[in-house]
């Protein structure tokens, strides 16, 4: 069995509790406009050139491949998306056991949308659960009901994005409608899972969301903690490199609102933190 990976990083301190290896799945159902993985929306292989790196000494010949990215002495050509076993992830995250142990931490399925893949997630879930190894799955929540169900078994944490709860705002955001994402949060909380929120705040578009947002999220129970991260747009090279339309918003989100927001949800009873202060 095999899936496409964008990229495995280690000893990430942002994506869950302790020192955590992330896994990037390629592939989203989702069109975040502010999508600071740019790299992970295509189910595809893809290779991005960053001009500025590019020496034009001409082993590439021009052409954009794995081969090539491979080969790159500046590293001006990056592949993105490669074919893994489980077996070779395993080995990648296993190396770094002891560390997982002294902090806390763990492996963090993340994306693109990690469940979009969901036969290579659920099984690699299951393997580093065999190991001892704490598993956080990352996920927008639009996956069928049924993958949830299926990897719940070997999952210690969910780490849920909650972008809107008004339909239309989100989907002039995501390119979808919510009611499923909304839907399966219900589910997870129902089935008694771990689950933090993440609230992706972006001034001009979805900062007006945080009331309705704190209303859900009191009357639904069972969330441990609701993580508002600022946005930013460190992406935008990346947009570039790989021939991309460059959604980034151009509004700047300040930490004040950032704290605006995690005031209302407070004042809804909810255990809200400050995602700049709080890894």
């Amino acid at each position: 069995m095999t899936g496409i990976i964008s990229g495995i990083k280690r000893m990430e301190i942002h994506d869950g509790d302790g020192l955590r290896t992330t896994v990037f799945f390629k592939g989203c159902p989702l069109k975040c406009l502010w999508c600071h993985n740019p790299e992970s929306i295509s189910f595809e292989p893809e290779v991005a050139k960053f001009s500025q790196k590019c020496m034009s000494c001409g082993l590439c010949r021009g052409q954009k491949s794995i081969a090539e990215a491979d080969s790159c002495p500046t590293g001006a050509l990056v592949a993105y998306g490669k074919q893994y076993s489980v077996e070779a992830v395993l080995d990648a995250i296993m190396r770094d056991c002891e560390f997982f142990k002294n902090s806390g931490g763990g492996v963090t399925l993340s994306g693109g949308e990690c469940l979009a893949q969901p036969r290579f997630a659920i099984e690699l879930a299951r393997q580093l659960k065999e190991r001892g190894v704490s598993v956080y799955v990352d996920t927008c929540g639009y996956v069928k009901t049924d993958v949830f169900d299926a990897i719940i078994p070997f999952t210690d944490k969910f780490l849920y994005d909650i972008k809107a709860i008004n339909s239309e705002v989100h989907k002039r955001c995501t390119g979808r409608d919510n009611a499923v994402i909304l839907e399966n949060l219900r589910y997870l909380v129902s089935k008694g899972c771990k689950i933090e929120i993440r609230y992706p705040l972006v001034v001009g578009y979805n900062d007006g969301e945080s009331r309705a947002i704190g209303e859900f999220l009191s009357l639904l129970g069972g969330i441990e903690k609701i993580k508002v991260l600022k946005y930013h747009s460190f992406a935008g090279s990346r947009y570039e490199a790989l021939g991309m339309v460059n959604t980034l918003p151009k509004s700047v989100t300040e930490r004040q609102d950032v704290e605006r927001a995690v005031e209302i949800l407070r004042s809804y009873g909810l255990c809200a933190v400050n995602g700049m202060d709080d890894d």
